[in-house]
């Protein structure tokens, strides 16, 4: 078996047979994850808002963009080659889905940096009202900046009986291929490492802040509670923390691949090659969807809050 054959069942094979169980596992894991942040202590905060908007994404994503590809890939069923209207809405959905999922992260990681800051001023813009507000606007952008897809998609054949559904070509496909890297591979995973680096920086500084001093002698029972809050918010950042390491794990590999494709775009290349890195890619997008499925089993490795919280919601349910 050559090389473009390994690779080639092995993209197959991934699809077949990964990709339902990707889908089902993930799906579960969006239903328990909006269980919890919808219900208990964690739905009060901001930073809730845009897990439980990142959540319903990744469920629909699932159905609209995963369970798509598998068929293609890995059955070789394909409706968006059959039809240029489902090709077109196809790409337009999931170019909005993956920008709402990554500007609903990055819309967590400000409202975490903005409520660990030591002046208060700031904290007080960390706030459901604004954060709901920031989640329509952000919704709307999208949908409206990505009105060019339902245009400019088109259904090319590339050989006999084989065809595919992608950009049209000429200058559109060099303006999207350099789109794709920069605001969907290159900007989303830097802007998520600055404002975490930058919430971190905050909680060393709030941490250095504080002596033990300052908290005795008060003679006020609540002094209780600003410790249950700062330990709600802790427990909100590891699991904002491994949101911002699984994306930038799972989906900056296709960023990558997508940058050495631009790279040598003018390179000629054997049909074996084209085939090998077609697999490839495919591959990368496989590896892509594992992130938006995973988020609730990291919560429950990084979270006790969020540990104790399905616990309660599960065993309410058995009582019923």
């Amino acid at each position: 078996m050559s090389t473009s054959e390994l690779i080639f069942s092995a993209q197959r094979n991934s699809f077949r047979f990964g990709g339902p169980l990707l889908i089902a596992i993930g799906s579960i894991g969006c239903i328990l994850n909006l269980m919890v942040f919808t219900k208990g202590t964690l739905r009060k905060s901001p930073c809730t808002i845009c897990f439980v908007a990142v959540n319903i994404i990744d469920f629909i994503y699932f159905y609209t963009g995963l369970l798509i590809t598998t068929l293609a890939s890995g059955y070789d069923i394909d409706p968006s080659i059959r039809s240029v209207t489902f090709c077109r809405v196809r790409y337009y959905v999931g170019y909005v889905l993956s920008s709402w999922e990554a500007s609903y992260i990055i819309l967590a990681a400000i409202d975490r940096t903005l409520a660990t800051s030591r002046n208060a001023a700031t904290r007080k813009l960390s706030t459901r009202r604004l954060t709901s507000i920031s989640v329509i606007c952000i919704a709307v952008f999208w949908l409206l900046l990505h009105i060019h897809t339902l245009i400019y998609m088109q259904i090319l054949q590339y050989g006999p009986s084989y065809f595919v559904c992608y950009y049209q070509p000429g200058t559109y496909t060099t303006i999207m291929a350099f789109y794709m890297v920069l605001v969907n591979g290159i900007l989303p995973p830097l802007l998520m490492g600055i404002l975490g680096l930058w919430t971190v920086r905050n909680i060393r500084r709030v941490n250095r802040g504080i002596h033990p001093d300052s908290l005795t002698n008060t003679g006020i029972m609540v002094i209780g509670r600003p410790r249950i809050l700062r330990s709600k918010d802790q427990q909100l950042i590891r699991m904002l923390s491994m949101n911002i390491i699984s994306y930038i794990v799972f989906k900056c590999p296709l960023t990558i691949f997508l940058v050495y494709t631009q790279i040598t775009l003018n390179k000629e290349k054997s049909a074996e090659q084209n085939i090998i890195e077609s697999s490839i890619v495919q591959l990368t997008y496989f590896w892509y969807y594992f992130d938006n499925g995973i988020s609730c089993y990291t919560n429950l490795i990084v979270s006790k809050t969020f540990r104790t919280e399905l616990k309660r919601i599960l065993l309410n349910a058995n009582r019923f």
